[in-house]
């Protein structure tokens, strides 16, 4: 069945280049944060705006259709979560986990040639 666009029911408008460009850009503040939270030894005002900035984005993904990146940002947001006392002895793993997070969730962001053909 044509939706009343005259679209697939199934397929998803386009993602403007704008919010592509702002999705780009809290990701950018994201990883900043997420170094951060590692070298100040898990500071709390850091922890909550990774944690938060990591939710508003899988939000914006799941708006969008983005399944794939907003289960990798609530996964961030989770590790984010932590604790001080829990985090601390389980640095070094989370560093590598955030930075394999970072990685999948950089090659899984959508390109305006992913949407707009060019």
């Amino acid at each position: 069945m044509v939706g009343m666009s005259g679209s697939a029911p199934n397929e998803r408008p386009p993602i403007p280049g704008a919010t592509l460009s702002l999705i780009a850009v809290a990701f950018s503040e994201l990883r900043r944060d997420l170094r951060q939270l590692l070298d100040s030894n898990w500071d709390e005002p850091v922890r909550r705006r990774a944690e938060e900035l990591s939710q508003a984005l899988a939000l914006v993904c799941q708006r969008r259709g983005l399944d794939t990146l907003r289960t990798l940002l609530r996964s961030t947001g989770h590790l984010a979560r932590l604790s001080r006392s829990d985090a601390i002895p389980l640095l070094p793993a989370l560093r590598e986990k955030f930075e394999s997070l970072m990685r999948e969730i950089e090659l899984g962001l959508p390109k305006r040639s992913d949407r707009f053909g060019g």
